[in-house]
């Protein structure tokens, strides 16, 4: 059985999960180890991969894709609560295995730290994020995704519901985006607009 000779991996120079474009195969077999190695190239910026495949038997399915390198797990790239923090990081560990029930699941236990760290007067995470809304710490579509994750995570509890890549994917998306507008672009401006006060006070005229 040959392998997905496009397999998807995730691009740390894209930030996001793309196709692996397949520049060479290798087929390992050794006792009871039967594995199999496509290196090529992100289809988007043409950064190098590598992926493997591991099967049972030499003409059993393949398994999915293991990513070897680069590093699958995507960096944080700002500093977190460490509750957030841990949370986060065992997501992205979860995606980088694969693993998209975990992956949900993992993305729902960060948003409640998330609501924690800025509604912790509130005991619910819808709650916690309409009280968010309703300061304006964050925007209205920023909500509607901190509902959908809290949705998902919720679904993936039920053994019916079927939660496949591109859920896990888009639960992370959403939750990197509600993360680092919270915690990075809005430290952000209001160093910037702190900056700028002082300038401004620096160059008002003397009275």
């Amino acid at each position: 059985m040959s392998t997905q000779r496009n397999p998807s991996f995730y691009c740390p120079a894209c930030r996001m999960q793309v196709q692996l474009i397949s520049r060479g195969e290798h087929h390992y077999a050794h006792d009871d180890a039967h594995k199999d190695y496509i290196f090529g190239h992100c289809a988007k910026c043409e950064r190098a991969g590598l992926v493997e495949y591991e099967r049972d038997e030499p003409e059993a399915e393949a398994s999915n894709a293991r990513q070897l390198w680069p590093s699958p797990v995507r960096p944080v790239e700002f500093d977190l609560p460490p509750k957030v923090m841990e949370a986060y990081q065992e997501a992205l560990r979860c995606e980088s295995a694969g693993a998209w029930v975990a992956t949900a699941l993992m993305a729902r236990r960060t948003l409640d730290a998330v609501v924690r760290d800025f509604a912790p007067e509130q005991d619910r995470p819808s709650e916690g994020l309409k009280a968010m809304f309703a300061k304006g710490l964050i925007s209205e579509e920023l909500h509607r995704w901190g509902d959908e994750i809290r949705f998902l995570g919720e679904a993936s509890l039920q053994p019916e519901h079927v939660v496949g890549h591109q859920d896990a994917k888009e639960a992370l998306e959403f939750l990197n985006a509600l993360i680092e507008n919270l915690y990075f672009l809005r430290e952000k401006f209001k160093r910037m607009q702190a900056r700028r006060q002082r300038t401004k006070q620096l160059n008002m005229p003397d009275a």
